[in-house]
């Protein structure tokens, strides 16, 4: 009986332990915000506003006298924006904490602020500071790739309604390739909340050019 007894504590296995959901950790985290004092207050904001009302959060959790609050200077732009600036402001945003983007400033002849949208396989985005302009591009396809140049033109041309914000010229890349960019502009002393919405627009409109294009656009093989 004994042995028989010791057989079957060896095989009593112990019960897994039970995994918490993240709502667990959700409400942990809620409750040691109303612990300390914080109240829950709903905003309904732009997609492109989030990050932006992250930091405002974080501020408006340190006491405060009314009327002393200050927003970042990044977050409206009092004076014309440089590259340099637009760089740092970008650097702040939780699209770029997340790798969602990473911003790089490119020299030369003619300088500009690259966004690499890695959730879009990577595709380039080019800021540049021009007079009173930001100008906010992306190569949407080059001229060799496209079977009938006059046909893709005139259909060009009469695409204006279907990609708000922006528009699609030519131009000839420092290599003498020529291509097609697609734009937009804004003035140069924008919101930075304008900047990122003419980026995530134009990261939009590129897509709905590519699909409504694709008829035009040359296979891999020809």
């Amino acid at each position: 009986m004994a042995s028989k007894a010791g057989n079957d504590k060896a095989t009593v296995k112990k019960a897994p332990a039970e995994k918490k959901t993240s709502s667990f950790y959700m409400k942990k985290m809620r409750a040691g915000l109303a612990d300390a004092g914080y109240v829950k207050h709903e905003a309904w904001v732009l997609p492109e506003n989030r990050g932006l009302l992250k930091q405002v959060e974080k501020q408006l959790r340190q006491p405060v006298m009314a009327g002393t609050f200050k927003l970042e200077e990044h977050m409206t732009s009092a004076e014309k924006w440089t590259l340099d600036r637009l760089h740092q402001a970008f650097q702040a945003l939780d699209e770029v904490a997340s790798k969602e983007i990473t911003p790089t400033l490119v020299q030369g002849a003619e300088q500009s602020l690259k966004l690499e949208m890695n959730e879009y396989g990577g595709l380039p985005i080019h800021i540049a500071v021009v007079g009173e302009q930001i100008i906010v591009d992306t190569v949407l396809v080059d001229v060799d790739s496209i079977k009938d140049v006059a046909r893709f033109n005139d259909a060009v041309l009469r695409s204006r309604e279907l990609f708000p914000l922006s528009s699609i010229g030519l131009e000839v890349m420092p290599n003498g390739q020529t291509v097609y960019n697609m734009f937009g502009a804004l003035s140069a002393n924008s919101s930075l909340t304008n900047v990122v919405t003419e980026v995530f627009t134009l990261v939009d409109n590129v897509q709905r050019a590519a699909e409504a294009f694709e008829g035009f656009f040359k296979k891999a093989k020809e």
